[in-house]
């Protein structure tokens, strides 16, 4: 915001240092006295001559220039031939149009970066009198300083300078508001902004303005308040939406800032990324997700979507402040898993976490599970001839409806043979009840014996136990 609604009227009306904070300069004539003065308060310094010249009789603060003295303004001072000296620097933050006032008898000059802006320079005893001057104060820090001699009689002295309000003269908009920090309460789920003050005098006040991450459109949460903090009445209902604010300052004039920079809000940690492995040899799922940095973590739960008494529910696996999880073997049986990992902050809220499956959402996993399963019966296995050969058959009476197969394999090996050959690796036709598969395999009649054994297999590549074996052997034709 801009800088002319914290400059404090040098002739009333002036902030204290702590509301204004900032740079606090010192005068080259009060180094040597050791004298530092409040932000914005300027310095006075007391000579013994109209002159400003030699060592200051007296160098203090004054909250106001605005004195009428009688006789000596200060022990060590004269009564007549005496000046005194104000100086102040200080930032103007957008700068503006505005008004500098002076009044005095005797000598007034008033400088605005030391070049003379009023020059009332003459003797003019106990009569006072008084001059105004518009003006346009550049953006940033600048000095003000005010003379004043006292040749004879009374010495009478007021200054100000005050921002030009009118939107004819003021175009200028206001500096944006800096120092924007954010405060999620856990229990309320609301978010407290708060900002630093603004250096305007002509300041009217800020408003406040929310937006959802990714959205472009800014959502007014107070059009207008003069504090610099405010709570958003919105309690979010997830703790997942995360939002950015910015603060803009108004001035009297109807000027209105650029927007502070974003100050992001994630009511809540939230697990970025969910990712997973099964290890055949364990039948164990690990799960790994980035850990979390933010100030109000406290920990992870692990959930897996079990079926229990008849419905799939999110059941908690355990809680961790790591970001790994292993969980305890499982059965290898084909199907998807379903895992969710949520963060609990200090406050004790926990991510959001409804009761069905959401495969958008960053935390939680659809993991498919390799089946391990193997058929669990072996098929029926008969041996005859056929021209030129042997014909196996190879039958499962499974019901069609829960069969967990979706083909038949027939081998066979020599006697005393340790090695196994394929014959047939055939899907059956599942219109067929009961499954059957035959083939006619070609065998010498030479008096040689082999033994024959069926199994079923599944898409996986799992066999199931293998059939009685039976021994063929052709004679000698």
């Amino acid at each position: 915001m801009s800088s002319k609604s914290l400059v404090a009227a040098l002739g009333g009306g002036v902030m204290s240092a702590a509301l204004l904070g900032g740079l606090v300069v010192v005068a080259p004539q009060a180094a040597a006295a050791g004298v530092v003065c409040p932000t914005n308060i300027p310095l006075r310094t007391f000579y013994k001559n109209t002159s400003f010249s030699g060592t200051p009789v007296k160098t203090d603060c004054d909250t106001t220039v605005a004195e009428s003295w009688s006789g000596s303004p200060a022990a060590g001072v004269p009564t007549n031939n005496f000046g005194v000296r104000w100086w102040v620097s200080r930032d103007f933050g957008s700068g503006g149009p505005f008004t500098f006032t002076v009044s005095a008898t005797d000598g007034a000059r008033v400088y605005l970066d030391g070049v003379r802006k009023i020059d009332l320079w003459a003797n003019t005893g106990d009569t006072a009198r008084s001059r105004s001057v518009n003006l346009t104060v550049p953006a940033g820090r600048h000095t003000v300083r005010v003379d004043h001699a006292n040749w004879s009689g009374a010495a009478k002295v007021s200054f100000s300078y005050t921002p030009r309000t009118s939107a004819t003269y003021d175009k200028v908009k206001p500096l944006a508001p800096t120092g924007v920090t954010t405060a999620y309460n856990t229990a309320s789920r609301r978010t407290t902004v708060s900002w630093a003050g603004n250096k305007e005098m002509d300041l009217a006040g800020y408003s406040l303005h929310r937006r959802a991450v990714g959205s472009g459109t800014w959502t007014a949460v107070t059009a207008s308040t003069t504090g610099r903090s405010f709570t958003d009445p919105l309690v979010n209902p997830d703790d997942r939406t995360p939002y950015s604010y910015e603060v803009r300052a108004k001035d009297r004039a109807g000027n209105t800032s650029a927007g502070s920079a974003d100050a992001l809000v994630r009511p809540l940690p939230v697990v970025a990324s969910l990712t997973g492995t099964f290890d055949k040899a364990t039948r164990r799922v690990t799960l790994k997700w980035p850990l979390n940095t933010e100030p109000h973590f406290d920990h992870y739960t692990v959930l897996s979507n079990d079926l229990v008494d008849g419905s799939y529910v999110w059941v908690p696996l355990g809680i961790t402040k790591g970001s790994t999880w292993t969980t305890a073997p499982l059965a290898a049986d084909g199907e998807t898993r379903h895992y969710r990992v949520l963060v609990t902050n200090d406050g004790g809220t926990t991510t959001y976490s409804p009761r069905w499956l959401d495969a958008t959402a960053p935390h939680e996993l659809w993991l498919a599970v390799p089946d391990g399963i193997a058929p669990a019966s072996a098929p029926d296995l008969t041996v005859g001839s056929c021209e030129g050969g042997v014909l196996a058959t190879a039958t499962d009476w499974t019901p069609a409806p829960i069969r967990d197969f979706s083909g038949f394999e027939i081998a066979r090996r020599a006697e005393g043979a340790t090695t196994w050959s394929v014959v047939l690796n055939k899907a059956f036709d599942p219109r067929l009840d009961p499954a059957r598969v035959s083939v006619c395999a070609p065998q010498a009649a030479d008096g040689a014996a082999y033994e024959y054994r069926a199994r079923t297999y599944d898409d996986a590549g799992n066999y199931s136990p293998a059939s009685v074996s039976r021994a063929v052997t052709l004679p000698r034709g």
